[in-house]
């Protein structure tokens, strides 16, 4: 396995004029290694603990597997599964596995480690071949109501003359013209008519929503790409990753909302007002208007590449303080870099956004952090690993906050003139207004890939006052809808705790006041 120095990564990171002073998080976080199990593809899909306390994972090639920590042992639970994406054991020791093309519970009826009997529990939609059609789970709410979430199909292929479920021949693209090889001709020519990303089959980039004892799944929002990762808070709210793309200028952090569009238009095909034309063909303005904003964007090569599984972020793994609890940072995992992406939230005139920042930036951690599990104690968290052929790692890494406090900020707000940074501890610095870099920039809505940083520009910084752990800026002109704000605090910010562990955050302003 390959391991950067912190130096090395610390320059892979530097995107703006002021880079991040020497943080070792060595220091505040141990991390080891698990090994994997003999003769398995160590790409992790989804991780759980089973009702015996051990660890439970399910692997790229269709394994599931227990890891008992003390013995180090593991032992095979199931397998043939299909590209195993997620997976949530339930309070009877039963385990529900989302795979390509079947939410299954796993039972084990004689008790003896190894499931028995696979249920079919839900494969109410739509499969065409195409390699990207990615199924990605699960959550549950209070009610017992499951979610997932279906990927797109990619342009970069076709489709099987055998698929499953009904096609959808709106603006005349008929599924012959998705076949290939052959008398079908060649892909290269026939993709030139294609959208980048399709949702031809039910209910692919759809979230669904499985409701107890139905085999039915039912079209709980629309408008996602690669929705790599789901969370449902304890307010039964759910926040889906995405990432970035057609349609998608920066990976994401959505808020779902019922019945929402939430910007990728394939999946318009399956909403409730489907239109009658291929949906990339709709006016860009009309879809605009259409979609949810998501709270949480990510610009590419500087907040997150391809964002993975997220989950609250608990005072036993960083030292929060009692104030910040009231409300709930999330953390997410990353496929390209060795860090956690983390997500401040705020609200401004009834509107979600936040601010995006990172944690744990070290090589010892590595990429490929597809799903994200806390220990029983909540002190450690598990990072498993995948890459499918793309950027990221294998494997599974156990990272322990070691209780030592070090300086972070918890919270960032608008204001009317600015932001106002808030710290777990007091705060001194020697630097003036003048050492703080705040760009801003926006995003284009469009069917091309992902997007540039559209109108950029330097933001002036007119005053700054700290107050004990409070941080206030103030910009020479007030804060402006609809534009990101890449803010760079000064590395010489320091407390009786530590050093300011990361500086550079990421506000999303969909809002102004």
């Amino acid at each position: 396995m390959n391991i950067f120095t912190l130096t090395t990564i610390a320059a892979l990171l530097a995107c703006s004029p002021v880079t991040q002073a020497y943080f070792n998080w060595e220091d505040y976080y141990q991390i080891e290694t698990i090994d994997g199990p003999d003769g398995v593809d160590f790409q992790i899909g989804g991780l759980d603990h089973d009702k015996n306390g051990n660890l439970i994972a399910c692997f790229h090639r269709g394994e599931v597997m227990s890891y008992n920590e003390t013995s180090k042992q593991w032992k095979l639970f199931a397998s043939g599964l299909h590209e195993p994406l997620g997976i949530h054991v339930e309070d009877e020791g039963t385990v529900l596995v989302i795979q390509r093309g079947e939410l299954t519970r796993l039972h084990d009826q004689d008790g003896d480690g190894t499931a028995d009997f696979y249920e079919v529990v839900c494969n109410d939609w739509g499969l065409s071949g195409n390699y990207h059609e990615f199924t990605f789970g699960l959550v549950k709410d209070s009610k017992k109501n499951i979610y997932i979430a279906l990927g797109t199909a990619s342009n970069g292929s076709g489709v099987r003359e055998n698929i499953r479920g009904e096609w959808n021949n709106t603006g005349g693209l008929t599924q012959d013209k998705f076949l290939y090889g052959g008398e079908h001709g060649a892909w290269n020519e026939k993709k030139k008519i294609i959208p980048r990303m399709y949702a031809r089959v039910p209910y692919r980039g759809c979230i669904l929503k499985i409701t107890p004892g139905s085999r039915k799944a039912e079209v709980y929002a629309t408008g996602v790409r690669t929705p790599n990762g789901l969370y449902m808070d304890k307010n039964d709210q759910l926040w889906v990753t995405d990432n970035q793309g057609d349609w998608v200028g920066a990976s994401k952090l959505h808020h779902i909302m019922p019945d929402g569009f939430h910007g990728h238009v394939a999946s318009l095909l399956w909403s409730k007002n489907p239109p009658k034309i291929t949906p990339a063909e709709l006016p860009v303005d009309e879809l605009d208007a259409l979609r949810v904003r998501a709270p949480g964007l990510f610009p590419q090569g500087d907040a997150g590449n391809s964002i993975t599984q997220p989950l609250p972020l608990k005072p036993s793994f960083a030292p929060l303080s009692k104030s910040s609890l009231t409300e709930e940072q999330i953390i997410i995992g990353e496929m390209n870099h060795p860090r956690v992406v983390r997500y401040l939230p705020d609200v401004v005139n009834g509107v979600h956004q936040g601010t995006a920042s990172h944690m744990i930036v070290t090589g010892q951690l590595d990429a490929g952090n597809n799903r994200l599990l806390y220990s029983r104690d909540g002190k450690s968290i598990y990072f498993g690993k995948t890459h499918l052929s793309w950027p990221g790692r294998e494997g599974i890494k156990k990272v322990t906050y070691t209780g030592k406090p070090y300086l972070m900020v918890e919270a960032v707000k608008l204001t009317p003139k600015g932001f106002r940074f808030t710290f777990n501890a007091e705060i001194r610095t020697d630097k003036s207004a003048a050492d703080f870099r705040i760009a801003s920039y926006g995003f284009q809505y469009h069917s091309g890939y992902g997007s540039k940083k559209m109108k950029q520009s330097s933001e002036a910084v007119a005053d700054i006052n700290i107050d004990g752990n409070t941080l206030e800026i103030e910009l020479q002109n007030k804060p402006v809808k609809n534009r990101m704000y890449d803010i760079t605090l000064p590395s010489a910010i320091t407390s009786k705790l530590s050093d300011l562990s990361y500086p550079r955050y990421w506000y999303m302003a969909h809002e102004v006041y």
